[in-house]
């Protein structure tokens, strides 16, 4: 859907101007109406009035437009007439981005159901290592922030051309990064694999362990092989979210779960685990040439020839704007790691299932979070491109009405949670693993209670990263990860702490209930942010 533009041309002929290649009185009419449609681009539509002339073909893929009189804007990114309108603009923009995120875990659910045949090991190595892969996609998450801040400002401010400077930019940079983390994944080698796998976390022995971290380590090294086109991908969805074409994405994802699905039917029954990643390496290949095509037809590349000053500078600018998010994103992941260490530390019915149980019920909960991200990523997109217009009162407006469309999703989301809770899990690995499915189900019914925080936090932080206050989402997650969350986890989940008396000892439930519990305090952190106001007031440095 492009929810760039909505125009309409007065009908009245007699008002219209000609061309700018033509005299004025000429009678040759612009009568070229743009529409919003369920399409990608531009919706192109013509009418021909008697006394037309034949004027050259407009470009349908140019992914920035020109800009337009604010007389012809009816209804747009920065300009709507009533409220239904703003209400359509954040369902273009999320409805896209809701079905992305659903092909996204239509992904790692077809990885996991795939490999779930083979062994509990192997479901195991996944889970570890999409995990250590996490820490990695932080760094193309904070470059993709620092991008959708810059290019939806100066797209919004009308700047097309120091948009496509920033875009191509970003798009460089993401190879850039991509092969730099490929060579450290490498150099660091197994360290993260053999750190998480231990004795403690696997039931089965000294073999099982052994073959769990071999599993895990042939997984996470195909998977380095192919972060450059990863990064390209981030990259290449940044420009399109910030402009307000989310369906390009959306297409993306399509031809990524078909050739997934069709490389993990050819290879794991051969090289199993192994077969799993490198079906997604050479699926990562092909959709990255994809995307690159997608840009290149839409003159996004025209301005590769620029010096190479002003496009490193361009490029540490977006770095260094999403950098805080790299920070954020790389403590909520570490985070995780820390839960998961801490899941070795019950007992061993417990811990054996509690790792497992974690990977399938956060797959789970992710069809809630798909809708809560599709809302974040519509705000930022709205709020960076109206304070590039300078229509502060817009970003608030889109800010409200986008919580409001979230609380309806989140709600809904958390009751079918709460009642339906095995059938979920059972949708994501059957009934292969029995143990790991009670647990699963149990964690997806407590954090169920979460959702509506986890709506709310979401759009908030989609409002600081959109407008480029950034360096607090990074604050805003140590206080609710580390200084909040980790202490009440380690509080709920044990009965003796430190030799003594003190914790609730309530084992995994105890864990799932301390992370529901911190989802809205960190919720809570971001909403006291957005009402201070800073957000409003940042100026980016070359904007």
């Amino acid at each position: 859907m492009d929810a760039e533009v909505l125009l309409q041309r007065s009908a009245d002929v007699q008002s219209l101007p000609g061309r700018a290649d033509q005299p004025a009185g000429s009678g040759a009419v612009d009568c070229t109406a743009y529409r919003l449609g369920w399409h990608g681009h531009r919706a192109l539509t013509r009418f021909r009035l008697p006394f037309d002339q034949e004027e050259p073909r407009a470009r349908r893929y140019n992914i920035f437009p020109l800009s337009t009189s604010s007389a012809a804007v009816r209804a747009s990114l920065t300009s709507w007439s009533s409220n239904s309108q703003l209400v359509r603009v954040i369902i273009i923009l999320a409805l896209p981005v809701t079905a992305s995120n659903v092909l996204q875990t239509l992904v790692g659910f077809v990885d996991t159901r795939m490999v779930s045949h083979l062994n509990q090991e192997a479901l195991a190595a996944i889970s570890v290592g999409r995990t250590s892969m996490w820490m990695m996609m932080s760094i193309f998450m904070g470059l993709s922030v620092g991008m959708t801040a810059y290019i939806a400002r100066f797209a919004g401010a009308q700047q097309h051309e120091r948009a496509k400077a920033y875009a191509t930019i970003g798009l460089a940079a993401g190879v850039v990064i991509g092969l730099g983390l490929m060579l450290a994944g490498l150099l660091v080698g197994d360290l993260p694999v053999k750190w998480m796998v231990t004795s403690e976390t696997v039931s089965g022995g000294a073999a099982a362990q052994e073959l769990t971290q071999r599993y895990a380590w042939d997984y996470m090294s195909i998977l380095l092989i192919g972060l450059a086109g990863v990064g390209l991908q981030f990259a290449a969805v940044s420009v399109f979210n910030s402009l307000g074409r989310t369906l390009f994405p959306m297409w993306l994802l399509v031809l990524t779960n078909v050739a997934n699905f069709l490389g993990n039917l050819l290879l794991i029954p051969r090289y199993q685990v192994a077969g799993c990643a490198w079906s997604t390496t050479i699926t990562t290949a092909v959709v990255a040439g994809a995307a690159v095509v997608l840009l290149a037809r839409q003159d996004t590349l025209s301005l590769i020839g620029e010096t190479l000053v002003r496009p490193l500078r361009k490029a540490w600018e977006m770095i260094k704007l999403g950098l805080p998010v790299t920070v954020q994103v790389s403590l909520r992941a570490l985070s995780m790691l820390a839960i998961i260490k801490l899941i070795t530390y019950l007992p061993d019915v417990e811990s054996a299932a509690g790792q497992g149980s974690l990977h399938v019920g956060l797959q789970a909960e992710s069809l809630a979070f798909m809708p809560a991200f599709a809302f974040s990523t519509a705000v930022a997109t709205l709020v960076g491109q109206n304070l590039g217009a300078r229509q502060i009162s817009h970003a608030r407006q889109s800010v409200l009405y986008c919580v409001l469309g979230a609380q309806i999703i989140m709600w809904s989301m958390g009751l079918a949670f709460w009642f339906y809770s095995d059938w979920f899990i059972a949708l994501f690995i059957g009934n292969n693993a029995p143990g790991i499915s009670l647990h699963a189900a149990a964690f997806l019914k407590i954090m169920a209670a979460c959702l509506p925080g986890l709506g709310v936090g979401m759009v908030m932080m989609g409002v600081l990263r959109g407008s480029g206050d950034t360096q607090i989402t990074a604050l805003i997650t140590v206080a609710a990860m580390w200084f909040f969350r980790m202490p009440l986890v380690i509080l709920m989940a044990f009965d003796n702490i430190g030799g003594t008396d003190l914790g609730f000892g309530l084992g995994l439930n105890g864990i799932w209930w301390a992370m529901t519990i911190s989802v809205y305090f960190e919720a809570g952190l971001a909403y006291w942010r957005f009402r201070a106001g800073h957000w409003s007031r940042v100026q980016l440095s070359d904007a």
